[in-house]
Parts: C-alpha cells; sequence; structure tokens
C-alpha cells in the first residue's frame, strides 16, 4: 500500500482548484479531519444532530472529489448504483470511526465492505508536477479506482499509528471526526480556527455575562 493521501487543510492555499477558508470548506465541504477517508465520512453533515447529506447527487460528488484534490470520475454517468456505493463505503468508514471513538466493537460488515472496495480496482496513480517536486492528482479516473484509494487510506488510518489517535470534535454542534496529532494527544476540536474559538468564545461570555 502506498502512502496514504493527506489533505491539505491550511488556510489560504490553492487546494483542487478552490481557495480554502478560515472554517476548511472548499465549495462547501468541511475538510478539517486531517485524513481523506474521514473527509468523507464529513459528507454528512450534523451527525445526529439532522444528517444533512452533501452528496445527493452525480454533480455535487464530482465536485466533492474535485475539491478534495483527487481525480474527477470520468465515468460518462455516476449511476444511482455507483453513488450509492460511494454512500455505502461512506458510512462503512463512519461506522469504524465510531466505533473506535466510542471505544466499542467494530461491525464485521464495515470491515468488509472496507476491504472489498480497497480492492475493486488499482487506486490512480498520482503524477509529478512540473516543478519536478511535488505531486499532482491525475485529472481523472474511473469511480471505483477514487474509492479503492479512500478504503485503502481507511485501512492505513485504522491499522496504522493513528489508530488510536481519532478524535471526535466536542463542540456541540459540530460532529466531525479527525485525527489528533498534538503531541500530548488532547486536541478537543476538529480545528481551532473553527470550532475552539467558537467554543473559547463562549466559555468567555458565561464567565463575563455583561460582555457581548
Amino acid at each position: 500500500m502506498g502512502a496514504a493521501l493527506v489533505t491539505e487543510t491550511r488556510s489560504g492555499v490553492l487546494v483542487g482548484g478552490e481557495v480554502t477558508t478560515k472554517d476548511l470548506r472548499r465549495a462547501g465541504f468541511p475538510f478539517r479531519s486531517g485524513r481523506i477517508c474521514l473527509d468523507l465520512v464529513a459528507t454528512v453533515a450534523k451527525r445526529r444532530l439532522g444528517d444533512r447529506e452533501l452528496l445527493p447527487g452525480p454533480t455535487e460528488l464530482r465536485t466533492w472529489c474535485r475539491v478534495a484534490g483527487l481525480p474527477v470520475p470520468q465515468d460518462a454517468e455516476i449511476t444511482p448504483e455507483q453513488l450509492e456505493r460511494t454512500q455505502a463505503l461512506r458510512e462503512a468508514v463512519y461506522g469504524l470511526a465510531r466505533a473506535r471513538v466510542d471505544g466499542t466493537q467494530h461491525l464485521s460488515a464495515d470491515i468488509d465492505l472496507v476491504n472489498s472496495a480497497a480492492c475493486l480496482a488499482a487506486p490512480p496513480t498520482p503524477l509529478l508536477g512540473p516543478d519536478g517536486y511535488t505531486s499532482r492528482p491525475r485529472e481523472h479516473a474511473p469511480l471505483d479506482s477514487i474509492l479503492a484509494l479512500l478504503a485503502r487510506d481507511a485501512i492505513d488510518l485504522f491499522s496504522g499509528p493513528y489508530a488510536l489517535r481519532i478524535r471526535e470534535c466536542t463542540a456541540h454542534d459540530c460532529s466531525l471526526f479527525f485525527v489528533d496529532r498534538s503531541r500530548p494527544g488532547s486536541r478537543r476540536w476538529c480545528t481551532m480556527a473553527s470550532c475552539g474559538e467558537k467554543a473559547s468564545s463562549a466559555t468567555y461570555r458565561q464567565r463575563h455575562p455583561g460582555v457581548r
């Protein structure tokens, strides 16, 4: 297995043709997890708080792939079955992350689905950038290849050195998972620039009720 793809999450840089915002959104999709497989999980917004689907159709799926820095599916049409397969992989990764965060047993069905997706096809090969130092994704790739890449990233995450560093944001209105790469392993929020600042501001207002 090749090196796992880690999405770029720095503010103000071009990623997949989009400029990231302060809360690390691109085209309305959050990219705050630090791993592409968990960014896929985040395409259901407000989990357990409303569950808003951000990939309802082929157009949204293509947009997500583009702004995630992945090849765009080259299929002339993304069929309903292919869209359902993408959503099924997403939910399997969510189930594994949920179990890891909660300290519960992983469902064998989730493991089987991720493993099956990883074997669908060879993942798209990155290309050497024009500067000779950086890599860039291919412009297009079959959807099965993209799903294989996402599944393999999940396998790498759940079996790798950050397997016990998967966290859930503690902000009351956020449900994102993220990888805690802090030295003490005590990070609480998906990003300080979004949920961390809001939580700090709320705490300050509680302690100083006269301040708006």
